[in-house]
């Protein structure tokens, strides 16, 4: 699996994040664990006599034994002419710097079965072109080509990341990590940002020496008050003094970290022939740091002030890096600068994280088009684009059909096709495409119903609804709106007969009164109007003519039922009209 790479080249600690890919796109970035008990490791060296190197937790474990083998804090020394001796050997710091990120990068490919596609190395804001090229130098020497973005670019990312973040917006970075201390403004959008989204604005500022080591020499330098006896007279030279004196800077580091929640600590103290403890509050640690802390301030708003903003024009102010979780820290800053801050949900990581982000390509397209491309669902039309509204259907080709209308209720197999406008037949008949055994199949299409010379017997089929079905059509045809039609004649149900018996009557002309109308081909039929008629049984109506005739397709077999008269008329009348009861 392809993956992008981000280091946070730390003075005092070094992390790494990856990205990697999936599908069409890129997952969250995630820490990688570098170190066997954490997530970083310290940016400590041990060089062995052949020249190999060992990193973090193993090269603070040989310091005990070789501490003149064991290097620190080197990344201050990077650009100095002046070599790191270790061991009577010469180093350039960025020498050293380069091994350093040389076994980062093969421990996380071994991590995830295979080299990185790009690499990125964060570095400090105030780092001139002068050591960028040193370091890239030394890194192209142990086989590295990478990518450099400064560590408030690389927050910034990260902090866009979590929050939303307009184009233009102006936010001003704070960034006091565990050597050095950078502070510089950055624009979104700016044309110069490239990759990273994100562009410097005016002089970043940065204090080279100053960041939580010191802080823990304070706290060292307050226990070695509070406690000489116990380190007078120690031997230098001894590895278990070396290593007591050790684990004495370790609980001073964890006492510091733990005063950012508590309000009072105590640091143990066993060196050999010592054991005692010191007592240290917040309050009495705060004093101790505020003066380095407000340099860090004042760095802060001339940094603000090169960009030509105030702090009134930024939107907002981002605390990064380990030691920004001081709650000191955020009370000068918010204090001096008139501005509330915002602590960065990750600010250790932060750098490696938004390092990492700076190389992973911008989307093509639009941000809705990028979310179907990583989840593989489309997005959701807007409530206003509704579909174009389908033609009206083409004016009827007869005139009966005119007269119809719409059947309610009629699918396909019923009342006229809706494309030529024309009644189904009562067979299958050449050119009309239509099936009354079978009225699932509908029409066949446009061009079989519209052949020429194709034969077509109007026919009304209606189903077997039985006595239900036949009084609601009669009932819907003898409360027919207004406006029809006249005849003089009108077809009702005779209330009084043992079976409803369909009768016919003389009548006076109604207007509105479905009228028996002759057909050229001597079948009579009632004409509808426009409005819609209850759905229409399956099986064949009773119809009359004037004068009636009525005669069945099939003489009765069996003596008349209660089922109600089903008439149906296949050919004109030949004989006096008849009346069937039943069928």
């Amino acid at each position: 699996m392809s993956y992008l790479l981000g280091i946070d080249l730390g003075t005092t600690y070094t992390a790494a994040a990856v990205c990697r890919s999936s599908g069409h796109g890129w997952v969250e970035p995630e820490m990688v664990s570098l170190g066997d008990r954490s997530i970083d490791v310290p940016s400590v060296l041990f060089v062995a006599g052949d020249g190999s190197v060992v990193v973090g937790e193993a090269a603070e474990r040989r310091a005990v034994t070789d501490p003149d083998r064991v290097v620190r804090e080197f990344k201050r020394r990077v650009g100095d002419p002046t070599p790191v001796v270790v061991a009577g050997r010469a180093w350039a710091a960025e020498e050293l710097s380069a091994r350093l990120v040389r076994w980062v990068v093969d421990r996380v490919a071994e991590r995830e079965g295979g080299p990185a596609a790009a690499i990125a190395v964060a570095h400090p804001a105030a780092w001139g072109a002068h050591k960028r090229e040193l370091l890239a130098g030394a890194l192209r020497r142990v086989g590295l080509v990478v990518t450099f973005v400064a560590e408030p670019q690389a927050a910034a990312v990260h902090y866009a990341g979590a929050e939303r973040v307009e184009a233009g917006a102006r936010i001003a970075v704070y960034d006091l990590g565990g050597g050095t201390f950078d502070a510089a403004v950055v624009r979104k959008g700016d044309p110069g940002a490239g990759g990273a989204g994100f562009g410097l604005l005016g002089r970043p500022e940065g204090i080279e020496r100053l960041g939580g080591v010191d802080f823990d020499q304070a706290v060292f330098d307050h226990v070695l008050a509070g406690c000489p006896e116990a380190f007078e007279g120690l031997d230098e030279a001894d590895p278990a003094v070396l290593g007591a004196v050790a684990r004495v800077r370790r609980e001073c580091t964890e006492a510091k970290e733990a005063l950012s929640a508590d309000t009072e600590v105590t640091v143990p103290v066993v060196v050999p022939g010592v054991q005692a403890s010191v007592r240290l509050h917040r309050s009495e640690f705060e004093q101790m740091i505020r003066p380095r802390v407000e340099e860090t301030v004042a760095a802060l708003r001339r940094a603000v002030d090169s960009a030509g903003l105030t702090p009134e024009q930024l939107t907002a102010v981002l605390l990064v890096g380990g030691s920004s979780r001081i709650p000191l820290v955020a009370q000068l800053v918010s204090e001096q600068l008139g501005r509330p801050v915002a602590v960065d949900a990750d600010p250790k990581n932060a750098i490696a994280k938004g390092a990492v982000l700076t190389m992973v390509p911008a989307p093509a397209d639009t941000a809705e088009q990028t979310k179907v491309v990583a989840s593989g669902v489309p997005p959701t039309p807007s409530p206003d684009v509704r579909p174009s509204p389908l033609p009206p259907p083409p004016p009827p080709k007869n005139s009966l059909a005119a007269a119809a209308g719409p059947i309610a209720g009629a699918g396909p197999a019923f009342g006229p096709d809706p494309r030529t406008g024309e009644l189904p037949t009562t067979a299958a008949e050449p050119g009309t495409g239509y099936h009354p055994d079978e009225p699932s199949r509908g029409y066949a299409g446009p061009d079989h119903a519209s052949e020429p010379g194709a034969r077509r017997r109007p026919v009304l089929l209606v189903g077997a609804g039985g006595a239900v079905a036949v009084l609601a059509i009669v009932g819907a045809v003898l409360l027919w709106p207004q406006g029809g039609p006249t005849s003089s004649a009108t077809t009702r149900i005779d209330p009084g007969a043992p079976t409803p018996t369909l009768v016919e009557e003389p009548s006076t002309p109604v207007r509105n009164e479905p009228v028996l109308e002759p057909d050229p081909r001597g079948v009579t039929r009632a004409p509808q109007t426009s409005a819609p008629l209850p759905p229409p049984p399956v099986v064949p109506p009773p119809v009359t003519t004037t004068p009636p005739v009525v005669t069945t397709t099939k003489p009765p077999t069996t003596p008349p039922t209660t089922t109600p008269p089903v008439v149906t008329t296949t050919k004109p009348p030949t004989s006096p009209p008849t009346t069937a009861a039943a069928s």
